[in-house]
């Protein structure tokens, strides 16, 4: 019987098939192994350069939107200012438009007020003309009253008859008086305030 441990020879499975050595299969799926890692690698690396693309297009693409946003709110601020500047001109015509409106209703006044001062002083004016008429008229039929007595007086109607005269004439130049003082006093006030004028 043979020692197994000294036993030489090719060696056999259990079924006695002779044994197949495994080195050079398993450098093969090394190998194999080594090529689709690098494989998934190569994909790896082509797809990170892919997303990279895509972050940069994205970038790219809201830097332009960006710029239209920019460029839209310059435009709206733009509006708005000009809207503002309309405005602004609408009320200060507005302004300039009440100005003249009230400038004009103010010299309408003022024509108003000159126009009726005026009729004022010619009503006065006239009323003094006419009341000065009628007291030099009054005046002149006093005169010759006065003088038509001092004339009878003069002609010698008797001594009685002559101091009754002389009373009568003395009362009519004093009432003659009081009533051209009275209109005198009229008559100067409304010179004096149409003068004023």
């Amino acid at each position: 019987m043979s020692d197994p441990k000294t036993s030489a020879g090719l060696g056999v499975d259990a079924q006695g098939n002779p044994v197949i050595d495994p080195t050079a299969n398993v450098i093969a799926l090394v190998q194999a192994n080594k090529e689709a890692a690098d494989a998934l690698r190569a994909m790896h690396d082509r797809y990170i350069s892919a997303e990279i693309e895509i972050v940069r297009e994205t970038v790219k693409w809201m830097e332009k939107i960006s710029d239209v946003h920019q460029a839209h709110d310059r435009e709206i601020h733009k509006m708005e200012q000009e809207k503002l500047a309309a405005f602004r001109a609408s009320d200060e015509s507005a302004r300039l438009t009440e100005a003249d409106r009230t400038l004009a209703a103010v010299q309408l006044v003022a024509r108003t007020a000159e126009t009726t001062a005026q009729d004022i002083r010619n009503v006065l004016t006239n009323t003094a003309t006419t009341l000065a008429e009628q007291n030099a008229a009054r005046d002149r039929e006093y005169n010759n009253r006065i003088a038509a007595l001092e004339k009878a007086n003069y002609e010698g109607a008797g001594k009685g008859t002559g101091a009754k005269n002389l009373w009568f004439i003395i009362a009519a130049v004093i009432a003659v008086l009081g009533f051209l003082t009275t209109e005198g006093v009229i008559l100067v006030g409304i010179v004096l305030y149409v003068a004023r004028k």
